[in-house]
């Protein structure tokens, strides 16, 4: 490395995946033994095995850090455009390549500083993308541990080096409005609900209360200690716990900032964090809400302090001091643009397949275009990164959602078992220690599916728990938490009566401890579904690392059966989990491999699949078992995306477009900029094109890319129709108290789709409906 900077980038990058790595491992150690010391923890865990990169991993930073480095690198945009993929099997450790890549975009943008007219002191610099929830929650926790991390890098660094700059690196999550709040005033709510609840909970929706513990030390947060709200400043901010002094993130220790972490939507657009976190679906919202072109660097004002402000925000050019006098009066100063962001990465790419992904490939068009920049005549993009464990035909699908290359990491061999960094073992005991995971079918012709659950559920409960009592210790507490994965909500809630009733009833007494077993008490039944809230996931997720014990602790309540369905399916890390029941063979290959992965990662792992004799497709899978899985990753389903087929079309382009103008130019982004677009201006032209161009590209067809522009033209002229009618003052969004405004999008109500409805997630989602059963009137069946 040639370059200072990014050598100093380099070090930087080791030095916080070391300190995550290891502030994570004795945070474990620390739930297992709540007297244990943070020093002593840390003093535990630090040896060579646990700062190491494995091979795979160091490789394919190292591949990328030339991108990452020059904005106008050849693989960030253009015909040579690249996407890399970390193709690699489930557990390897691909979360904690891209945090390494991470750590050193964070770094390499500080020391660079300006360039091309735009600051990298500030801005996003990483986004984070997932598909599911729940994956994006629990990510958001680990990607928190290295955030921590490398703000107190930086703080150690400033003094000698101005470059790092006063502003923290921060996390943000952005995930719908049922999981986070969306300003500080929801925020707010949600606290003071949270203080009068018994339970500490501020309600089913909207919680600024994502993380259970600190990333950072272990330590246990309450809502009602921990999470504080400043008003004035438009601020959540939560603070570690620790009573001991022992953690950097305490109210002493970062006063006025606490842990690096955003939650709050509207804090999000003013506060730009360093890494992003987010669902694919929020960024649907782009047409909707103009602060979001904060997230691409879009800036034009800074207030010291409620930092960057867009044109909605806080028309006057001064911020009055506080009524409590903690804040003095403040004037708001004009700024320049930002970077935006240099890495964006898509974890699980092969989710983004079907009706989502072929909206998420349409409004590709406009994330890549806010992404990218001029610099000094030179056309700068994102370096994108995607990973996987499970995918077939992935340049076509890459081509057709990011209109770029494939680059498959690390490249084929002669032997698909052995890439050099990875390498298939056919039996276990070759495995030189290492687990893996043994799968078992069962099928019972004749027999009822619900009583082969309950026999297979009872003989895996009542079997951990005699192996416990027999060879106490974590090998054994791997199997005392079992796992059910099912396709439906309708079979889990079948299932988890089924536990609650049936199997808790013989789990308990003599009868079972005849037959060889160990009877259990009291069952801890929890399920992972989207029937959850944004307040219990996290929670559900805390308790998961709980620890089964022989004799059971008093107040010790580990979980003993875990009812999900896909929402687990990728990306959950709980490593002490080792047995798992599938009911009924997954829909599809790669969910079945997805799934089942999440067992048998740090000990051997058993998957019993319960196939259902009455279903042709699962009797197949039985009768084919063994061949099935010595070729399961041949099995893997091809995927398919059309960002610009006629539906997807009908359903995007007007987002698309809406969200090119409005966050693509200052004076068009206020909610009333609507109105004051020229239907003559060469940017929209140059908008109409471009997006033709990409759909030309793309499908191959130059009539598609007819058809674009021509439905691009006639909704410019209906939106010219809409401003010239008199007495009314058109914008993007209307508002519940509007008066004579209207709105030029129109939500997706359930009304006949028009050209400007626009919508609000990329799933194609119905609405739920209660339904009321009136018995006046029925007349009774004789």
């Amino acid at each position: 490395m040639t370059n200072p900077d990014v050598a100093e980038a380099f070090r930087f990058a080791n030095l916080a995946m070391w300190q995550q790595r290891i502030h994570t491992l004795a945070g474990e150690d620390r739930r297992k033994a709540s007297e244990l010391s943070l020093v002593d923890a840390l003093a535990a865990v630090d040896e060579p095995k646990n700062r190491s990169w494995r091979p795979f991993q160091l490789a394919f930073v190292l591949l990328n850090l030339p991108a990452l480095a020059d904005p106008c690198h050849a693989e960030r945009t253009g015909d040579q455009g690249l996407v890399d993929l970390l193709f690699f099997p489930t557990g390897g450790g691909k979360t904690e390549a891209y945090l390494g890549l991470t750590a050193f975009t964070l770094a390499i943008r500080r020391l660079q500083g300006e360039v091309g007219g735009r600051s990298g002191a500030d801005g996003v610099a990483v986004l984070m993308r997932y598909t599911l929830r729940l994956l994006t929650l629990q990510q958001f926790q680990r990607a928190a541990a290295l955030m921590c991390a490398c703000e107190l890098l930086r703080r150690d660094r400033l003094p000698a080096d101005p470059r790092w700059g006063t502003t923290p690196f921060r996390i943000g999550l952005w995930v719908g409005r049922k999981s986070t709040p969306t300003n500080t005033n929801q925020a707010i709510d949600w606290v003071q609900r949270a203080s009068r609840s018994p339970t500490g909970s501020g309600g089913a929706t909207g919680s600024p209360m994502q993380l259970a513990r600190c990333p950072w030390c272990s330590t246990d947060l309450k809502p009602g200690r921990d999470l504080k709200v400043d008003k004035d400043r438009g601020r959540t901010l939560l603070f570690c716990g620790d009573t001991t002094g022992a953690c950097a993130f305490t109210g002493k220790g970062s006063p006025g900032e606490g842990l690096p972490v955003v939650v709050v939507d509207s804090e999000l657009y003013r506060l730009v964090p360093s890494l992003v976190i987010a669902t694919v679906d929020k960024f649907a919202l782009m047409p909707w809400i103009g602060a979001t072109q904060a997230l691409f660097g879009r800036v034009s004002r800074r207030c010291p302090r409620h930092e960057y402000l867009t044109p909605d925000d806080h028309p006057e050019s001064s911020h009055p001091s506080s009524r409590d006098g903690k804040h003095d009066a403040v004037k708001i100063e004009p700024c320049g643009p930002l970077r935006p962001p240099d890495l964006v990465i898509q974890d699980e790419l092969h989710l983004i397949a079907g009706p989502l992904g072929s909206l998420v490939g349409l409004y590709e068009t406009a994330i890549d275009q806010l992404c990218s920049w001029d610099n000094d005549g030179h056309r700068a993009g994102p370096k994108l990164i995607a990973s996987t464990a499970t995918i077939r035909r992935a340049r076509l699908q890459v081509d057709r959602l990011y209109a770029r290359d494939l680059a498959v990491f690390p490249p084929p061999a002669l032997d698909a078992r052995d890439t050099f960094f990875s390498l298939q073992r056919d039996r276990p005991q070759d495995a030189e220690g290492k687990p893996g995971r043994r799968y078992l079918g069962i099928c019972a012709p004749g027999r009822r599916f619900k009583s082969v659950l309950i026999r297979v559920y009872i003989a895996m409960l009542g079997s951990a728990q005699k192996l416990l009592e027999d060879h106490p210790g974590d090998q054994a507490d791997a199997y005392m938490t079992l796992v059910g994965y099912f396709n439906s909500l309708r079979e889990l809630g079948g299932t988890r009566r089924i536990v609650e009733d049936d199997v808790q009833s013989r789990i308990f007494g003599r009868r079972i401890e005849d037959r060889g077993f160990k009877g259990r008490g009291r069952l801890e039944v929890e399920e992972l579904t989207s029937r959850r809230t944004a307040d219990e996931i996290p929670r559900v997720l805390d308790k998961l690392g709980v620890q089964h014990e022989h004799p059971r602790r008093s107040g010790n309540y580990p979980i003993d059966v875990l009812l999900a369905t896909n929402m687990i399916s990728v990306g959950v890390d709980v490593p002490r989990l080792g047995a798992m029941i599938v009911a009924g063979q997954p829909k599809s290959t790669s969910e079945y491999i997805q799934a089942t992965s999440r067992v048998g990662r740090r000990f051997p792992g058993l998957v019993l699949t319960i196939f259902n004799w009455a279903r042709p497709r699962d009797l197949s899978h039985y009768e084919t078992f063994e061949h099935y899985h010595s070729t399961v990753y041949r099995q893997v389903e091809a995927l398919s995306v059309t960002p610009f087929a006629p539906m997807a079309l009908r359903r995007g382009l007007t987002g698309v477009l809406a969200a090119m103008v409005r966050l693509g130019e200052t004076e068009w982004n206020r909610n009333g900029g609507a109105a004051t677009i020229s239907r003559t201006d060469p940017r929209l032209t140059e908008i109409v094109e471009m997006i033709a161009s990409r759909a030309e590209n793309r499908a191959n067809d130059r009539n598609v890319a007819d058809l674009v522009r021509q439905e691009l033209e006639h909704r410019l002229d209906q939106w010219k129709q809409q401003q010239d009618i008199p007495q009314r003052d058109l914008v993007y969004s209307r508002g519940r108290s509007a008066g004579t405004q209207v709105g030029l999008l129109n939500e997706p109500d359930g009304t006949p789709w028009t050209d400007f409805t626009v919508p609000m997630s990329m799933r194609d989602v119905e609405p739920s409906i209660h339904l009321v059963l009136r018995e006046n009137g029925i007349a009774s069946v004789s």
